[in-house]
């Protein structure tokens, strides 16, 4: 994918740090020998901090890290786990890599974009769910899988999204699906819990 412009907004509010986040990035910082090292960390806080990572938000880190702002808007366009835009409550990240594609990945996106009413790559109008197409997750031996949030969910079928999305509507908890080192968490742990019920929330 080539980006052939920075994405730059003139109705943006100027980027700033909390100030508990510049201690933090300066507490980063101190160590890697060279600052510059330090950018994907930095960029990283200021995604917990707004959720989305700004264009004035790049051009602080420009002026923080003595670049460009191309430079940063470089790093930051080829990380998928860097975002620009808003996302929702619940984000599907499916993979659409060759091992998850030959076991259907197309279709459960195909499923997820009509259940939703939402389209890949796009943020639903209530920011209730988001979806995304992504490269390979590392699960290829649980295909198809896709992320929600920070939770695994493997050997996907629409008939086991269903329920998923059906709790997730209801603001349920719903327990990772896969792999021993996912399966084996416990529900109080996993990215969502109950609106009610909620005591920490886990969504970075």
């Amino acid at each position: 994918m080539v980006f052939a412009h920075f994405p730059n907004s003139s109705d943006e509010e100027d980027f700033e740090f909390s100030d508990e986040n510049k201690e933090e990035l300066e507490r980063i910082v101190k160590k890697y020998p060279v600052k510059r090292s330090a950018l994907i960390p930095a960029l990283i806080l200021i995604q917990k901090q707004e959720g989305k990572i700004s264009s004035k938000a790049m051009q602080y880190l420009a002026g923080y890290f003595e670049t460009s702002a191309m430079e940063i808007w470089s790093v930051v366009s080829f990380y998928t786990m860097l975002k620009t835009n808003d996302l929702g409550e619940f984000h599907f990240q499916v993979c659409d890599n060759l091992s998850c594609a030959l076991m259907g990945a197309g279709k459960l996106i195909n499923f997820l974009e009509k259940r939703l009413d939402c389209a890949s790559g796009k943020t639903r109008s209530d920011k209730k769910f988001s979806i995304e197409r992504v490269e390979c997750l590392g699960a290829c031996g649980g295909a198809p899988c896709l992320i929600i949030n920070t939770d695994y969910f493997e050997n996907l079928t629409e008939e086991i999204l269903e329920p998923i999305i059906v709790s997730l509507e209801k603001g349920e908890v719903v327990a990772p699906i896969g792999a021993d080192e996912v399966a084996l968490n416990l529900t109080k742990e996993s990215s969502f819990a109950s609106s009610e019920n909620k005591t920490k929330t886990i969504l970075e």
